[in-house]
């Protein structure tokens, strides 16, 4: 990972921030007139306030916001903020983070696993302000008082090797997540192209019809399998990895049939779909299977290969709890939205320096023969980032913005922790308090 390559990167996104195409793409479909007139705070310091949030007060942000630009005799009122807010199309956050994954997988190769860039998809619940509006557009779900609250269901595709979240979705509490990673197909195809790539699924994508999807789409696939799913063909496998041929049975095609008759008319048609299925014990003793399109790959290959799925559940718990990613601006839906995908693009900045501080650490730890392999601490470098974004992002002499990048990474580099390889043991679920004494935020 070269650190000029990240900087170029982040002088791209900022120049376009400030650019025309920006202007018009950040107007709610039919109001052209929105981000015309010249205010206390255009849309650039609407645009880097929003991503510098901090998931404080919303007085305390717009604050911080004035007091680090130093415009303290500019500042704004709550009021004017959120109603400027209201007028901000959320989907110009998902493009400024499109846009900046296109300039690293456009000119990089990237890390892969023989050619293949993988990928991991998972799904995962939201808080959300309880709101009557959010419980309308995301609905509800029982919380242990057995109250409704506003809930989101979120699906991400995340790049396991790079790091990177090129999509996350938010969709309806009871939405299928077979239904939410279909979006993210046509997400990756914009943002790497035709690159090969190798997706990885839990147990609940393995649907035929999702098969179907994927194939058709070009995506080579890794899925779970439920100790229950296809057992008539399991049980005449003759051996622990084979190529079968999974039947279109009336059975299975079912509730297809009551979503989309098309869909199930099609597959009946086909009769079956031919899979590569193999079984194995995890180091557990946990006897898994999984189904794939993948030729290449041993039995054992293929086991460790699914471990890095793992990778996903961690980014989730970057999002919540280091990034404050449920802590929403307001109980509109819009603000849901926008504060999501805005986190989705931090994240990514944060993840593209932190590969590059990484790089030259790993190269000083070889030097010194430490005993474990280290990595930068992600919870002090989002700190680190938050705490210096809005003077990079202002700063216009591109001599001092390069001296406060180096010393962005440098800080980053500074604070690096063991990679200690662990026993795999089952997964155990355990209840903390949310704020640990050994687990502080770092802003």
């Amino acid at each position: 990972m070269n650190e000029y390559d990240v900087f170029l990167r982040f002088g791209e996104l900022f120049a376009e921030i400030h650019s025309e195409q920006i202007r018009g793409l950040s107007r709610i479909p039919g109001n052209n007139s929105s981000w015309s007139r010249q205010r206390k705070m255009p849309l650039h310091d609407i645009l880097t306030c929003t991503l510098a949030r901090k998931g404080l007060s919303t007085v305390m942000e717009i604050r911080q916001y004035f007091q680090t630009a130093e415009k303290m005799e500019q500042t704004v009122s709550k009021q004017d903020y959120l109603k400027q807010r209201q007028q901000l199309n959320p989907e110009v956050f998902k493009l400024l983070n499109r846009n900046y994954l296109r300039r690293f997988y456009g000119t990089q190769e990237g890390k892969g696993w023989r050619g293949y860039l993988l990928m991991a998809v998972d799904g995962s619940r939201a808080e959300i302000p309880n709101s009557e509006e959010n419980r309308q557009v995301y609905g509800e779900s029982i919380n242990k008082y057995g109250k409704q609250v506003a809930r989101a269901n979120i699906s991400a595709l995340h790049d396991v090797l790079n790091r990177f979240i090129l999509d996350i979705g938010m969709h309806h509490y009871r939405d299928s997540e077979i239904e939410e990673a279909k979006e993210h197909i046509a997400v990756l195809k914009e943002v790497v192209g035709e690159r090969p790539v190798l997706i990885m699924f839990d147990r609940n994508y393995a649907s035929l019809e999702f098969v179907n999807f994927l194939e058709k789409s070009g995506v080579n696939y890794l899925i779970r399998l439920h100790n229950g799913d296809y057992k008539a063909e399991r049980a005449r496998m003759k051996s622990n990895d084979e190529e079968v041929a999974l039947d279109h049975t009336k059975s299975r095609m079912s509730h297809l049939k009551q979503q989309s008759p098309e869909r199930a008319q099609e597959l009946e048609e086909q009769k079956s779909t031919r899979v590569r299925i193999i079984e194995t014990v995890l180091p557990n003793g946990e006897e898994a299977a999984f189904m794939t399109n993948l030729k290449e790959g041993t039995s054992g290959e293929i086991q460790r290969l699914y471990r890095k799925r793992w990778s996903i559940e961690q980014k989730y718990h970057t999002l919540k709890n280091k990034l404050k990613f449920e802590s929403v601006t307001g109980k509109a839906s819009i603000y849901v939205a926008q504060d999501f995908w805005a986190q989705m693009l931090v994240y990514n900045m944060v993840q593209d320096l932190i590969m590059a501080a990484e790089h030259r650490a790993v190269k000083k730890a070889k030097k010194k023969r430490l005993k474990y392999e280290i990595r930068i601490n992600e919870n002090i470098a989002i700190g680190l980032f938050k705490e210096k974004f809005i003077k990079l992002i202002m700063e216009e002499d591109e001599g001092l913005k390069g001296a406060m990048f180096k010393q962005l990474t440098a800080d980053m580099e500074r604070y690096i922790v063991p990679v200690r390889k662990l026993k795999s043991s089952p997964r155990k679920w355990k209840y903390f308090n949310k704020y640990k004494c050994n687990q502080k935020p770092s802003f």
